[in-house]
């Protein structure tokens, strides 16, 4: 079926490139230069039909793409946010329940630590120095 649609289409491409060279040359009524316009314009055409054609193609798969878009993508960027939204949920539940509870007590650990060690710090006191009279030294 495919090959019968190029074929076809081979076909086509050909009786639209060849025919107006057969019938410029083929009629003998027109001048030369008659001829030559009527081809030109006969190409210009067929090169016009097949840019509007293009334009249009290219115009329904911008839509496609955008349908697309929106049918896929934008559900997707919901549920990525919805992700976010529960991972924030639950990174602040950690800290409350969790962490929070954790520093507390290190918090009382390290007051304990400090408040036993200078209970138990014993410090000498320091000797005395014994000042030189300043008479002994004239």
């Amino acid at each position: 079926m495919k090959v019968v649609f190029i074929v076809i289409a081979a076909i086509l491409v050909l009786a639209a490139l060849v025919l107006p060279i057969v019938l410029l040359f083929t009629s003998p009524i027109q001048t030369w230069l008659i001829g030559v316009r009527d081809v030109s314009i006969i190409y210009a055409s067929i090169f016009m039909c097949v840019g509007a054609i293009l334009f249009i193609i290219m115009t329904g798969l911008i839509a496609l793409i955008a349908f697309t878009v929106r049918d896929h993508i934008v559900p997707a960027l919901e549920k990525v946010d919805d992700t976010a939204k529960t991972v924030r949920g639950t990174a602040t539940f950690v800290s409350e329940s969790v962490v929070a509870p954790i520093i507390k007590v290190a918090g009382a650990a390290a007051g304990t630590r400090a408040m036993v060690q200078s209970l138990m710090r014993r410090d000498a006191p320091a000797p005395s120095k014994k000042k030189k009279d300043s008479s002994n030294n004239e």
